[in-house]
């Protein structure tokens, strides 16, 4: 996939993760399991668009609704848990298969 491609893939994905400045200014307990759920979802995201950007195959570890589930208020411990697992899971998949991945630049004439 082009950059592109896979950056409107993942736009709707991204956007329900972005943190909210009031998410960010709030330091509750709540705001602050939102918080890290949304970054361990970015960081997942980011991960599974590198594969995208390489035409990798993988294996979802979560769906679009387990993501909706985890970003219901309110955050649980299973979620927080949830979150940290699929991050460490995309961060797997994406190492197992970062080493076929050609890395020269494609020259252009």
């Amino acid at each position: 996939m082009t950059k592109d491609e896979v950056r409107a893939k993942w736009a709707v994905a991204k956007r329900m993760v972005e943190i909210t400045e009031d998410e960010y200014a709030s330091h509750n307990v709540e705001a602050q399991a939102i918080k890290f759920v949304k970054t361990k979802l970015q960081i997942a995201i980011y991960y599974l668009s590198q594969l995208d950007e390489h035409d990798s195959n993988y294996t979802m570890p979560f769906t679009g609704e387990q993501m909706k589930k985890a970003l219901k208020a309110p955050i649980t411990k299973q979620n927080v848990k949830d979150a940290a697992d699929w991050c460490h899971q995309c961060r797997l998949i994406r190492d197992k298969a970062c080493t076929t991945w050609n890395y020269e630049e494609e020259k252009t004439a």
